[in-house]
């Protein structure tokens, strides 16, 4: 098997066991979506998008490019909307023999209580977990601010399989944290869909890392569809709906 079909398996691999996680827990359904959207070329690759329902939480995005041996990507992003619940957003990239990965944490709370700031803490406490595995900078960005977990990582491919177990394993954290959260009602359900809502315009509006390349492939308007109805869902949990 040579590194291109390796690192293909492994995007799969990490999607299909990502799945399987939740749906130990969840009952989760894909949603169809518009094929001019759902299947962006960026960069001059295809992206193959796919959302997913994850009853009583919120939106899943699965994202994959495998069409070149450079920039091969997966991407598992959790939005929730029916939980006072941060979004978890994961982003694996394989070129060649390189890895980089993110596992990052967004604050887009309705309000900090004793909960929460435990669900925090524990994300921050998982550092020592994947603390073999190499740190690399980020870019400065305005969400820096909103940020409270970043881990940014660049495995060698004798560490696959410790990367993608510290995926599972930070996941079972944003599964422990759903778990213990109450359902969101009235008021408080309005607000996390506007903080979630206007997270997504503001990474379309102020730019960001990867949104910026989808802009310039999809256009403003196509990208804040994409967005909304695909990427984190705000369309599917309307209030009201």
């Amino acid at each position: 098997m040579d590194i291109m079909e390796k690192n293909h398996q492994l995007i799969d691999r990490r999607i299909s066991e990502g799945l399987a996680l939740l749906r130990k827990y969840y009952e989760v359904e894909e949603r169809p979506a518009d094929p001019v959207i759902s299947s962006p070329k960026v960069g001059g690759r295809t992206h193959i998008a796919r959302s997913y329902d994850i009853k009583g939480v919120g939106n899943l995005l699965t994202m994959t490019c495998k069409e070149s041996a450079e920039n091969n990507l997966s991407s598992f992003v959790v939005m929730p909307y029916l939980k006072n619940l941060p979004l978890f957003s994961s982003d694996f990239v394989y070129s060649g023999e390189n890895r980089y990965f993110l596992l990052e944490i967004y604050d887009l709370s309705v309000r900090h209580d004793a909960l929460y700031d435990s669900g925090i803490a524990s994300f921050r406490e998982f550092a020592p977990a994947i603390g073999s595995l190499k740190d690399i900078p980020t870019q400065p960005c305005w969400y820096d601010d909103i940020r409270p977990v970043c881990y940014s990582k660049a495995p060698t491919p004798d560490q696959d399989d410790a990367a993608i177990k510290g995926f599972l394993d930070f996941l079972s954290l944003v599964i422990r944290m759903e778990q213990a959260a109450p359902a969101l009602t009235g008021e408080d359900l309005a607000l996390k869909w506007k903080k979630n809502r206007e997270y997504a315009d503001r990474l379309i509006d102020d730019g960001g890392v990867s949104t910026d390349l989808f802009t310039e492939a999809l256009g403003a308007e196509n990208t804040r569809r994409f967005f909304h109805e695909i990427f984190f869902g705000s369309e599917h949990y309307r209030p009201g709906l």
